[in-house]
Parts: C-alpha cells; structure tokens; sequence
C-alpha cells in the first residue's frame, strides 16, 4: 500500500501503485486544502483521504486534474467537493461519463481498437465487476492557466498539452517549489514522443 508522505510545508504526496493508481497530492492552506487528481476509483481516493486526515486533520475541498485519463479522475465522486479542469479535460469528463463501464462495454472498446487489452485488465482489477462508475464533472473549468489561492499558499495550474494527452495540465505550488507533472512526461497511448510536442512541452515545465 502506498504511504501518504509530508514532501514539504504545504504538500503532502502519495506515490502511485498497482494494478494503475497514480500519484496524488494534497495542497493543505491555511484556509483551505486542494487535492491534485482524484485517483483510478473511490476506494484509492478513500485510501489518500484516510491518510491525509490521519496526517493533518484536513480535508480537500476541491480537486483540479491534470488530465481526463480514467486513473486520474474516477476518484473525484468520492471527494465530494468541487472540480476544477481545463477545458478539453471537462469535455472529456463528459464522454467518460456516457461510457458503458461493464465487462461487456470494455471488451467491445479493445476490440474496436479504442483501448487496450491492459486498460481492460486495469479497470477489472480496480473496479471489479458488476461495478457502477460515477464520473464527477466539473464544477470550474479554465483554458489556459488559473491560480488557486489557498492562503499562504497558491497553485498555479498551467495547461502544457503534450503527447501523452492534449489536455494535460501540471500545478506548481509556490512558496514550496513542488511542481506536480501528472503523466504530461509520458508518451502517448500509441507509445510515442514527438518532436513537436515533447519539446515545447519540456520548454514549459523548464
């Protein structure tokens, strides 16, 4: 099991684990606390939830995304607090939303080539069947770039793009100089990286 670790003054990371659990974070202000990514379903959001109570008494009231892939937001109805995206991850919350999430639902998306036999395996073994996905849509949605005051704390959300999805977004939280990547670094579901995108994209994280 992932431990939930205090990496600085205001933000505390949970490392990523199987079967496709990500990274997550929690940026804890003096008025408020703001969660990076949801997690791949209720349960790994509770587990990060659990934790970062136990560690600081503190409960995020809203939740921003880096990106729209499934083990990055299907947590996000279990935070039951508001949901922060760009534009291109809020539209693609919807789509998730309206998608048949059952065995049958999965196989037929491999099958047509729209996902992987791996993306089947992980959401079986995260969500086991018959299972009920709860897809929460955004309550906030920006374009380009939006800053999140948390008092004596501020995430600056910046959209970046990339190969591994265009809608991807990184968080740096200032004064800790803790820059949260998401999976913007990643190559893309067809395994590739481009110089097109793969450099601009490093010019901006730099």
């Amino acid at each position: 099991m992932s431990v939930l670790t205090r990496i600085s003054e205001h933000v505390y990371w949970m490392p990523p684990g199987p079967p496709d659990r990500p990274s997550l974070c929690a940026v804890v202000g003096d008025r408020r606390t703001l969660m990076l990514d949801a997690g791949s379903s209720n349960a790994h959001a509770r587990v990060f939830l659990d934790a970062l109570w136990a560690e600081s008494a503190t409960r995020p009231t809203a939740v921003v995304y880096t990106h729209s892939h499934w083990d990055h937001v299907l947590g996000g109805a279990e935070l039951d607090g508001q949901v922060i995206a760009q534009t291109s991850t809020a539209d693609e919350l919807i789509e998730l939303a309206a998608r048949d999430w059952s065995d049958e639902g999965l196989e037929r998306r491999v099958a047509a080539g729209l996902s992987s036999p791996q993306f089947a395996a992980h959401i079986k073994e995260e969500l086991p069947a018959p299972r009920k996905v709860e897809v929460a849509q955004a309550d906030i949605v920006f374009q380009s770039a939006l800053d999140i005051q948390l008092g004596g704390v501020t995430v600056h959300v910046r959209h970046v793009g990339g190969d591994h999805s265009a809608d991807s977004s990184v968080m740096y939280v200032e004064p800790d100089r803790v820059l949260f990547l998401g999976d913007c670094l990643c190559d893309s579901p067809e395994g590739a990286l481009t110089a097109g995108l793969a450099f601009p994209l490093c010019e901006a994280i730099l």
